[in-house]
């Protein structure tokens, strides 16, 4: 049980209120919070703490210190915001941006799930916003402007997040490697197996285009609707250190060739072959979005959530109906034409693509032997990097989900729970939509959200359906 739900009330540094727990994780517990202050001011925020029982392992407590420190140092839109860190009462916190958004993963779910799979321009439009943020995380400087060799090593749909405003932010920088960090195993190997770079999984020296390489297997994916490295850990390794990729046009033929270019530079098994800085691959498929004259952005990315609102029997957004849709005297146009026309990623949509597409849970044990390293090394990667959840719904903001959307979530929650290994935290597999009403700390404070809300909380994604959270417990 949480200090919050063992008291009435918990500030933590003397200004957030801990309103709801959201996650409990490997290292760390999640809340949301609220910080007041004189004249009115508040804001909601999520508190990242240390756990209790690890408050005496200085190594832990130097890895927590070491994202908090980095993470405070990113200011761009295409990456989560850290606002605060200190101790409160012997325990590291940090309080981090609150946003409402979903998992790239989860989103390409819903898409299949409506059968609107994510359409070609906006699944390169957000890898496009991913390319952007990661160049400016590779290039961060210190305060004395030396580079700090900054390196995500966890890229993966699940730690891009597109908010409901049609702008992705990169998230998760709980086992980033960078210059100058105080705790750094050189055996320790981080990230999620299907999206490692070849040198990455063959423990090798990384640098940024470790990163690219990885994004450059979610383009691949988000635009072929189909996973690249699925599989057992003793298949895919192997296939990942000889770079064993079949070319999209030998897997769909009518994938355009110009994008196809695009995607297998930045799959290039040597880092001198790809694409040497993120920006470089931001402006390709810029570039190519222009020529094809694809219309996207983060306003056509917003409709698009839109369209999948709808098609849950939700509504849509008033403000993201354009001036040429309240003109027309056509009872029902299509808010964005031409956004389904031409290629489609995934051409048989529906429940069962929808489960096809899911990832395949990676052993540790598995993972361990394909890599021929102790388990340990394993699980040390994985508490850094796979903690916290809360629970989410597919809804904007605005608009509750409907009844039967929700009904389908909570059908998919309990299948996957039942699922669950033994080992997982209690509170974790407890998860459920029930929480996400969140107590306030005074009347007059409370604004926003309920249980209608999809509400993404900043922390690690700890892989229980429907639970998202955002950065590193």
């Amino acid at each position: 049980m949480s200090a919050l739900e063992e008291q009435e009330e918990v500030v933590v540094g003397g200004r957030y209120w801990l309103t709801q727990p959201l996650a409990v994780g490997g290292m760390a517990e999640v809340f949301l919070a609220r910080q007041q202050s004189d004249g009115g001011f508040a804001k909601d925020v999520v508190i990242k703490r240390l756990r209790p029982e690890l408050a005496k392992d200085s190594r832990v407590v130097s890895m927590f210190h070491d994202e908090a420190r980095v993470s405070g140092m990113l200011s761009h839109c295409n990456s989560v915001h850290v606002f605060d860190s200190g101790t409160h009462e012997g325990l590291p916190y940090m309080a981090m941006e609150y946003i409402r958004g979903e998992e790239l993963n989860q989103l390409c779910r819903r898409g299949i799930g409506c059968g609107e799979f994510l359409p070609l321009e906006h699944a390169i439009e957000l890898i496009r916003q991913a390319a952007l943020g990661m160049s400016y995380y590779h290039n961060l400087c210190d305060s004395e402007g030396k580079a700090l060799d900054l390196v995500h090593c966890d890229i993966s749909p699940n730690n891009l997040l597109i908010g409901q405003d049609g702008y992705l932010q990169v998230i998760d920088y709980g086992i980033s490697q960078f210059r100058g960090q105080k705790y750094r195993d050189a055996q320790l190997v981080p990230g999620k197996l299907s999206y490692m770079s070849p040198e990455q999984a063959k423990r090798g020296t990384l640098d940024h285009r470790s990163d690219i390489f990885s994004l450059g297997i979610v383009l691949y994916e988000i635009t072929l609707g189909r996973r690249l490295f699925r599989g057992p850990a003793s298949e895919v390794l192997p296939r990942i250190v000889s770079c064993d990729i079949e070319a999209p046009t030998f897997v769909r033929h009518d994938y355009p060739g110009a994008l196809e270019s695009i995607v297998m530079r930045a799959l290039e098994a040597e880092p001198s072959d790809r694409y040497q800085e993120a920006n470089d691959f931001a402006e390709a498929l810029g570039e190519y979005l222009r020529e094809e004259r694809m219309r996207t952005g983060p306003i056509g990315v917003a409709r698009y959530l839109d369209r999948l609102a709808v098609a849950e029997g939700g509504e849509r957004r008033e403000h993201f109906i354009s001036e040429a849709e309240l003109d027309s005297d056509e009872e029902q146009l299509d808010f964005d034409r031409g956004l389904f026309s031409g290629f489609s990623a995934m051409a048989d949509q529906g429940p069962k693509a929808a489960e096809a597409w899911d990832e395949v849970d990676e052993d540790e044990s598995a993972v361990a032997d394909a890599l021929g390293i102790d388990i340990e090394l394993v699980r040390t990667a994985s508490r850094a990097a796979t903690d916290g959840e809360m629970p989410t719904q597919n809804a904007h903001p605005e608009h509750p989900a409907s009844e039967e959307s929700l009904a389908r979530d909570d059908e998919e929650e309990s299948s996957k729970e039942a699922s669950a290994p033994a080992s997982a935290p209690e509170s974790a597999k407890s998860a459920s939509k029930e929480n996400s009403e969140a107590k306030r700390p005074a009347p007059e404070a409370a604004s926003g959200g309920s249980a209608s809300l999809l509400m993404l909380a900043v922390g690690i994604a700890l892989g229980v359906a429907g639970a998202f959270a955002i950065g590193a417990l």
